[in-house]
């Protein structure tokens, strides 16, 4: 265990001492400015995580260095999904057992993730003093990432505002069903004014076929724009698919078990969409830049 009482004030310190709001990583640090997309969903059951845990090995197989952030503090299923023994979690570090390079486990070549805990929850809310800890690790991975892919927890919480409000992009995760499309918007609408974000994306998973996914895309966007004044990109859609339920029995990556099943094709298009929009990664997703955001959304000021 180390002294997370003495980072909190060496932390404070050099902050004072630069007058700066935020701390700053040391020279030297990883110089990669990956993308960092927040994968949300409103309610549960829509399939987020399932999809964002076989996004990164399908990423990771276009060349990508992939990191995985679970999100979901309390209720985590990344590893689950992913098959993986783990040396800790996210609750571990912001408890003060151990670090983050501790807990990060390598999924396979190019992937790798920080798993969250599940079943209990001693952290449930990131504080600032959890996100400056987290602020001053990160640099200590010394791995350039391409892209950062985090599994938001289901609803609206505080958390996951943290995490769509530090995120270069925001991705929304729906099916066809009514009740998913009213939490999705609902989920849209919350993060438009807790975070000011005015676009996001959207993936249609479960759908029957493209033609279905594109409507319900044109339906989404056109009363999000309308009512929400946000611009709703289309990212891809997953079709319906008895193999990503068999991967999930069988807790084996649906694009490893079943590459030529069509929603492995799905997953496919959709990371290669993603690869080729990789130029519009800003300073906005930089893990530096995304931890520091998360900092300072939400608080004026320190308290221990």
């Amino acid at each position: 265990m180390f002294d997370q009482a003495e980072t909190l004030r060496r932390l404070m310190d050099e902050q004072s001492q630069r007058g700066e709001p935020t701390p700053v990583l040391k020279e030297g640090g990883s110089p990669s400015i990956p993308r960092v997309i927040a994968v949300s969903g409103g309610k549960g059951g829509v399939g987020k995580t399932l999809l964002t845990a076989n996004l990164g090995l399908a990423c990771a197989d276009l060349g990508q260095r992939v990191l995985l952030i679970d999100g979901d503090l309390g209720l985590s299923n990344l590893d689950v999904v992913l098959n993986l023994k783990t040396r800790g979690s996210l609750d571990n570090v912001l408890a003060g057992e151990c670090r983050l390079s501790d807990i990060i486990v390598q999924v396979s070549s190019g992937l790798d993730i920080i798993p969250a805990s599940s079943g209990y929850l001693r952290v449930p809310e990131l504080t600032r003093i959890h996100k400056l800890m987290l602020l001053d690790q990160i640099d200590e991975l010394n791995v350039q990432y391409d892209l950062v892919l985090i599994d938001t927890a289901a609803g609206v919480s505080r958390t996951v505002q943290y995490w769509a409000a530090s995120a270069a992009e925001v991705v929304i995760v729906v099916t066809p069903e009514p009740t998913s499309l009213a939490d999705g918007y609902a989920t849209m609408k919350i993060l438009r004014e807790t975070t000011q974000e005015t676009r996001f994306g959207l993936i249609v998973n479960m759908a029957q076929n493209q033609e279905e996914a594109l409507h319900v895309y044109e339906r989404f966007s056109s009363v999000s724009e309308e009512f929400l004044g946000v611009h709703v990109s289309f990212i891809g859609t997953v079709p319906s698919d008895n193999c990503a339920k068999m991967s999930v029995m069988h807790r084996t990556p649906l694009v490893k078990s079943f590459p030529f099943s069509n929603a492995a094709k799905g997953v496919g298009q959709i990371a290669a969409y993603l690869q080729d929009k990789s130029d519009t990664a800003n300073a906005k997703g930089t893990v530096q830049f995304f931890w520091k955001r998360m900092v300072n959304y939400g608080y004026s000021e320190v308290t221990c």
